[in-house]
């Protein structure tokens, strides 16, 4: 979580006309997209530190190799697992810039008994994030479209997930989906953060409402032993 919070920093650096933009973004979910193309203004931070600006092909989300055309020319394929922020926005709109990272998530079947499995990293979308936890919000494809939001959609009977993932965990975990109800989501973030007891008791109380992540991730401060 640190190094995502340093890559970001480290973007917003490099990018002077960056400082104005906010650090989270919400994602806006839409069913059809008209007016958005599958490539747009990118900024790639590496794990070794190593950055690329240009023209990035937008990833689905189990894009294994990004396609970047770099401001010099270059035409390149990044492993996904090698890059730590990928920053993205509209050539007409550089006041929002949207933030996807790919990582591994821990899910088993709504309402099910199944055993949980860890799935392979998959991009997803930053939505909240505070010092102990991060919230992202996860489905097939990602796109932008004129009014530079960032639209996340699904392929048919498919998920929109939201993930949480805690400061040195490798792995995030589903906490809701999209349509999941306020119930399920309640229960899925008390279980999740059961070792902040009090942010457990305002979300239980109904003080804390369950989809106001920006919120909670702001609250949330485990107690360690």
């Amino acid at each position: 979580m640190n190094r995502l919070k340093n890559s970001i920093r480290q973007f917003l650096l490099i990018s002077p006309f960056m400082l104005i933009i906010p650090l989270i973004n919400s994602c806006q979910i839409y069913s059809v997209i008209k007016d958005a193309t599958d490539k747009e203004e990118g900024r790639v931070v590496m794990k070794d530190g190593t950055e690329y600006t240009g023209r990035v092909k937008m990833p689905k989300c189990n894009t294994k190799k990004l396609s970047i055309k770099t401001t010099d020319g270059q035409k390149l394929k990044l492993k996904s697992t090698d890059i730590a922020v990928l920053g993205v926005w509209k050539k007409t709109h550089t006041d929002k810039c949207h933030y996807l990272v790919a990582y591994p998530y821990v899910t088993n079947k709504m309402f099910s008994t199944k055993k949980e499995k860890i799935i392979s990293p998959q991009w997803m979308a930053l939505q909240a994030q505070g010092d102990y936890v991060e919230f992202y919000c996860c489905s097939y494809k990602y796109s932008i479209p004129k009014d530079g939001t960032l639209t996340i959609t699904s392929v048919q009977n498919g998920n929109i997930l939201f993930i949480a993932r805690k400061k040195g965990d490798e792995n995030g975990r589903i906490i809701g989906y999209q349509g999941s109800g306020s119930k399920h989501w309640r229960t899925s973030l008390i279980n999740y953060l059961s070792d902040d007891p009090e942010l457990c008791r305002k979300l239980e109380n109904k003080e804390i409402e369950p989809d106001k992540l920006q919120k909670i991730a702001d609250l949330y401060n485990p107690k360690t032993k």
